[in-house]
């Protein structure tokens, strides 16, 4: 059974490294300067052992089937040499003889082909096993990346690797590489037989290869990069071409048609041109091989005739010979040129998704990690700091505990660090600084299957899958009961909702669920947490993008759930919070006050502040201003120490 189909919580270990770690080609170098050979050998052995790590991962499990088709695809290859063979012979020995050969070649010709056939079958479903594999592989592997990772990729750039890059790769480690196997062996075996005719002909007749040597390796490279070149302007392309659909509403209410326009027409004229370059690069390779071809034939029929008229053999050896060494020169062009060429386009999709494939992962459970069963005291951060990909500090010092069955919320304007606070409790990230536990145990210490197992999470950009309404709550809890999934809806108050819809539980939601609005959609998410039956329930941000009256009726929904989870909000609404059992102020990343909403009203601080500006019609019309607050909270200060 191939790989791709069997369920394993890792993919597939490579047993080394990249080769390309480490190992940068500089501005000047790219310039591809055919005088400098050890670069352009150190490449190729890059791009080779590359190759080779590939085969020896995903063949592995196919060696059977590998050897199988070999061996019959070496069938018309053989048939083309005995063929030549017995030309040679019965040119020699005269007509009798030529008809014999003739029926004999009438009836191994069918067979040869036949095998041919049989072995480009199984090859076919090699190559279609292995390209399943590394999809299976690479899909795998960007599920266990971090947020960070996915927040710096660009989309178009992944999905490349899907399709154009596995496009390339996957005849080049089936199909391809099983003919390259058959063909070198019928090409050593060809020399053989050119040696037994005249050993001083073959030396003759293949010196001109190794002037050919040096000048395809120059052309191989340079055709390899031109196509890397190319091909990261097609993900840019794929890039432009989806946040072109994406953000259709906006350029429709802006009418940046002619500037989303002309910057796409751009991008194609980039494409155009490394396009251009890589396929006459391509071109240039093939022609040069097939001149080199043309070029080897013409120069062994020339030294081959004047052995001839030396007498120094027969003319029916030398149209063996001739034969022979024209079948071994199409061998090693197919090879350089059909193979090699190949190999060395899909060695560019192998260096793209080997890129991928050694990220290393950044969150992972430590060695002595243990399951968190359940949670029943307190959520402590304790003396939390933290930054992204250690920049300028997101979160400061944060102290706090939040206490099992509680309702809180983390209040505060655009990059306070709210974000953070959620991101640090789902262990999307590491604490740079402190630590975060749930009943005394720290987050690095609790397996992340388990955590997650005891949270659910309702995000601002609700996602739901192109599927039923059932099935997208259900995903929550897989093996749940329908009355479970119903329970769960009635909990998140759409069950009568979905109910008055024609396909009630069976309505497909569309795209991204494009075919229900906004709080539909958070009612579904919410839904599926509570489906998920976890202690905590973490929200970030759920009513940022719904109307004041839908955001209101899902806060109601929220603050009802207090009590039988421990339910954390993130939310710059400070009306979401107005319930909260507690609420958490975030200022620039530090912790500047905590509280009940009537309690950090009364302190006229920051929370204050940001509840004035909220309140009031438009932004001017503060009834106090943040530099009186603060005045106002430093006389306090100085009236209570005089």
């Amino acid at each position: 059974m191939p790989r791709s189909q069997k369920l394993r919580e890792t993919p597939l270990q490579l047993k080394d490294r990249s080769p390309w770690q480490g190992y940068e080609l500089s501005q000047e170098d790219k310039k591809i300067n055919p005088g400098n050979w050890i670069l352009l050998v150190k490449e190729f052995a890059i791009r080779f052992r590359l190759f080779f790590k590939y085969v020896w991962n995903y063949w592995s499990p196919y060696v059977a089937i590998a050897t199988a088709s070999a061996v019959c695809m070496m069938g018309m290859p053989a048939y083309q040499l005995v063929a030549a063979n017995k030309l040679g012979t019965a040119i020699d020995q005269g007509a009798p003889v030529l008809v014999r050969s003739a029926i004999q070649l009438a009836i191994l010709l069918p067979i040869a082909f036949g095998l041919y056939l049989l072995g480009s079958r199984l090859s076919a479903r090699l190559s279609s096993r292995i390209a399943n594999d590394i999809r299976y592989d690479l899909f795998v592997k960007l599920q266990t990346l971090s947020h960070n990772f996915h927040k710096q990729a660009r989309l178009g750039n992944l999905l490349t690797h899907f399709s154009v890059d596995i496009y390339k790769i996957e005849p080049i480690l089936g199909q391809e590489m099983i003919r390259s196997v058959g063909e070198i062996i019928m090409f050593l075996v060809n020399l053989g037989m050119m040696i037994r005719i005249s050993s001083t002909l073959t030396i003759l007749g293949t010196l001109p290869m190794v002037v050919m040597l040096p000048i395809t390796l120059y052309l191989m490279i340079n055709m390899t990069r031109r196509g890397l070149n190319a091909i990261n302007q097609n993900a840019l392309m794929v890039d432009a071409v989806q946040e072109g659909i994406r953000a259709q509403p906006m350029i429709s209410g802006y009418g940046l048609q002619a500037l989303f326009t002309g910057y796409f027409s751009d991008e194609l004229r980039k494409l155009e041109d490394k396009k251009t370059e890589a396929v006459f690069s391509f071109l240039l390779f093939k022609y040069a091989v097939t001149f080199s071809a043309y070029l080897l034939d013409a120069w062994v029929m020339g030294i081959g005739g004047v052995y001839v008229l030396s007498h120094k053999i027969t003319i029916g050896a030398w149209i063996t010979f001739f034969t022979i060494s024209h079948g071994m020169y199409e061998l090693l062009g197919q090879l350089v040129n059909q193979r090699i060429g190949r190999w060395f386009e899909a060695s560019i999709g192998m260096q793209r998704i080997d890129e991928v494939l050694q990220q290393q992962i950044e969150i992972i459970d430590a060695v002595d990690a243990h399951a968190l069963t359940s949670f029943e005291k307190t959520i402590c951060f304790e003396h939390v700091s933290f930054s992204y990909n250690n920049a300028q500090r997101q979160l400061h010092d944060i102290d706090l505990s939040i206490k099992a069955g509680q309702f809180v919320a983390f209040v505060g304007s655009s990059g306070a660090g709210k974000s953070t606070v959620f991101n640090l409790l789902m262990r999307f990230y590491n604490v740079s600084e402190g630590r975060i536990t749930i009943d005394g145990n720290d987050l690095h210490s609790l397996t992340q299957k388990s955590l997650r197992s005891q949270t659910g999470i309702v995000l601002q950009e609700t996602f739901l899958f192109n599927t039923t309404i059932m099935n997208n709550i259900r995903i929550a809890q897989p093996e749940a009961t329908d009355e479970d999934v119903f329970a769960a809806a009635q909990a998140a108050e759409i069950h009568d909702f979905i109910l008055s819809l024609p396909e009630g539980y069976q309505t497909i939601v569309g795209e991204g669920g494009g075919q229900l609005s906004g709080g539909q959609r958070q009612r579904i998410a919410i839904a599926q947490a509570l489906l998920h039956s976890p202690p905590i329930l973490l929200f970030d941000e759920p009513t940022s993008s719904l109307s004041a009256e839908m955001a209101h009726a899902i806060n109601q929904t929220i603050a009802s759930l207090a009590g039988k989870h421990t339910v954390i909000m993130i939310t710059h609404q400070l009306q979401a919070a107005i319930q909260a059992d507690c609420i958490f102020v975030l200022d620039q990343g530090r912790l500047v006050e905590q509280g009940i909403h009537e309690d950090l009203l009364a302190r006229n601080g920051h929370y204050r502040y940001l509840w004035n500006i909220q309140q009031s019609p438009e932004r001017g019309e503060i009834e106090t201003s943040r530099s009186d607050i603060i005045l106002s909270n430093l006389e306090k200060q100085l009236s209570a120490e005089s």
